[in-house]
């Protein structure tokens, strides 16, 4: 059974409560500075011109251990500079303070809230004491300075609740079981986050505010399964390519659909979300259906061969967060429409498939062009699995974009280019000595062994080069060289690690490297695999040594055929 529970108080109840607040020594020391205090007062004096009764503050995470008496788990950046305003507008010593703040190790702390030092600029004991100086400095300028209105007699009446029209300050007040409590701790605390949009709502959705939900445990079950799902890092990077929209919980995602908020106000304030759901509370059943919908759409997107890898597609090349507008359009048209609407976006973003001979290296759309040949290459798989089986559902392969995400990918030649791109020693040596134990009779050759006794003797680029072209030369003698190296019949995407580690070699050594990586972790997609074992190439005369005009042109209309499939 849930225990955490979500209420509300306003400050002038805690006020009133007399209660006291343990904040753990392991807790975040006060970094409240001029900038946010400023910010607090401005949203203080706007507040007082609405018409609204209630200004709600972030929520306060604590561990009750007795009637008055609460571990504050998060909200002591608040707590304290409200009770530094306080003490700026009312006066007074400790013992008349509203509520106390007591911190483990460290009893001097909130006697020093009270002490005369806290408005001089001396040095402090700690940077909590620093901090704490400043923000009651800043407070005081800018109450000094804002003198169009008694801000000082205003903000009195709304810390005590007593003023005209009843406006008071609210807190979310989010109360932890004991049980939780070291998991929730370790939680806002890590990465320095507060309490997430999730964790709010969640406690909502299960807690005795929630009159709307019938069948809480089922509403918790599903709450996991979603979470769960969601952990999914291929499903995530179906949809999510650059940094996190979740902010430390994914499921936030499906909130922010759900209630309409964008990335860009997500980012200003990640408890978006959550502030319209709780105003709306009434409604908590219509939202959580809703929750449901957009997560079983979401997850039939990702479990769709085509959507999964077209939104992936998009999603990778655009950067652009756009799953809402997929699974709109997935209740609008179904399933077979958004595919339809997905081709049209994915063809909009390559050439046509007859100036596919014009792409070479260097142009920008050359990267999604290899990522998509290597998409429909698995999909015409897929398609030709499900018409040779009779209808027989295979699982099918999905391309790892989060692995698109996590390394580094280039765009690698297939043969080799004529100019030499290697500029240290030690990869020259390599290349050396790889190319002599693949190409034993070409280094056999006089003039081959003539320009190696030049480099041994003095390994620097003049010397490496002229070796580098003659036996490149030598090998493609009589074997069709590519014509046009930059060209897409000569290009794979390959990962960065693997693409470095054997120095630009000549074909026969890149061969080797390639098919003992696929059978390794690592990833080696499809397409690239496939042309190092010379897939495209299905006649009798076709070379393993070198890769020739004729896999040039083979490779290259295998591109045209799966990508014109669109």
């Amino acid at each position: 059974m849930i225990q955490n529970k979500l209420n509300k108080k306003t400050f002038d109840e805690i006020c009133t409560g007399q209660y006291e607040f343990v904040i753990p020594y392991l807790q975040r020391t006060y970094k409240w500075r001029t900038r946010q205090a400023e910010a607090m007062l401005d949203d203080f004096r706007e507040f007082l011109q609405t018409g609204k009764r209630n200004y709600c503050l972030q929520p306060l995470a604590v561990v009750r251990q007795d009637d008055t008496r609460y571990e504050l788990l998060d909200g002591q950046q608040r707590l304290t500079t409200l009770l530094i305003l306080w003490r700026i507008l009312f006066g007074g010593t400790k013992e008349s303070s509203p509520y106390t703040l007591r911190y483990e190790r460290d009893e001097l702390r909130f006697d020093y809230l009270w002490g005369s030092d806290i408005q001089t600029t001396e040095s402090k004991r700690n940077m909590d004491e620093h901090y704490m100086s400043v923000v009651c400095r800043a407070i005081e300028r800018w109450l000094n300075t804002h003198t169009e209105t008694d801000y000082r007699e205003a903000f009195r009446h709304l810390l005590k609740g007593d003023g005209n029209g009843g406006k008071h300050l609210l807190f979310l007040w989010y109360e932890v079981d004991e049980k939780e409590r070291h998991t929730t701790f370790a939680h806002i605390n890590s990465g320095k986050i507060e309490l997430t949009c999730s964790d709010l709502i969640k406690a909502l959705l299960l807690s005795d505010i929630s009159t709307g939900i019938a069948d809480k445990s089922l509403v918790a079950a599903q709450y996991a399964e979603m979470e769960q799902t969601l952990a999914n890092d291929r499903l995530w990077s179906m949809i999510q390519r650059d940094g996190p929209l979740d902010n430390g919980a994914r499921i936030d995602l499906i909130f922010n659909m759900v209630e309409g908020v964008t990335p860009e106000q997500y980012t200003q304030d990640h408890l978006t979300a959550f502030y319209r759901v709780y105003e709306h509370r009434a409604n908590l059943s219509k939202f959580w259906k809703a929750c449901r919908d957009c997560f079983v759409r979401l997850v039939d997107l990702y479990e769709n061969p085509y959507t999964y890898h077209y939104i992936g597609y998009l999603n990778y090349i655009h950067g652009k967060y756009e799953v809402r507008k997929w699974i709109e359009q997935y209740r609008e048209v179904g399933l077979s429409g958004v595919i339809d609407k997905l081709k049209a976006e994915v063809r909009k973003s390559i050439p046509p498939v007859g100036d596919l001979d014009m792409i070479a290296y260097g142009d920008g759309r050359v990267r999604r062009i290899l990522l998509l040949h290597n998409i429909q290459t698995i999909l015409c798989r897929y398609q030709a699995l499900q018409q040779g089986a009779k209808g027989v559902r295979f699982a099918f392969e999905y391309f790892p974009f989060e692995l698109l995400y996590a390394q580094k990918w280039d765009i690698e030649h297939i043969a080799s280019q004529t100019d030499n791109p290697l500029t240290k020693e030690e990869d020259w040596t390599a290349w050396v000595e790889s190319s002599k134990a693949d190409y034993e009779e070409v280094f056999k050759r006089e003039e081959v062994q003539k320009l190696c006794d030049e480099f041994e003797k003095e390994k620097k680029k003049e010397t490496f080069e002229p070796l580098y072209k003659k036996v490149l030369e030598l090998i493609e003698a009589g074997n069709d060289p590519v014509t046009n190296k930059d060209g897409l019949g000569n290009l794979v995407l390959l990962d960065g690690t693997t693409n470095k580690s054997y120095h630009n070699a000549l074909y026969k050594s890149k061969r080797r490297t390639i098919l003992h990586t696929v059978d390794s972790a690592t990833f080696v997609p499809p397409c690239t695999a496939n042309a190092f074992l010379k897939r495209y190439n299905d006649t009798l005369d076709a070379k393993l040594w070198a890769w020739t005009q004729q896999d040039y042109e083979k490779y290259l209309n295998d591109i045209k055929d799966k990508i014109g499939k669109i």
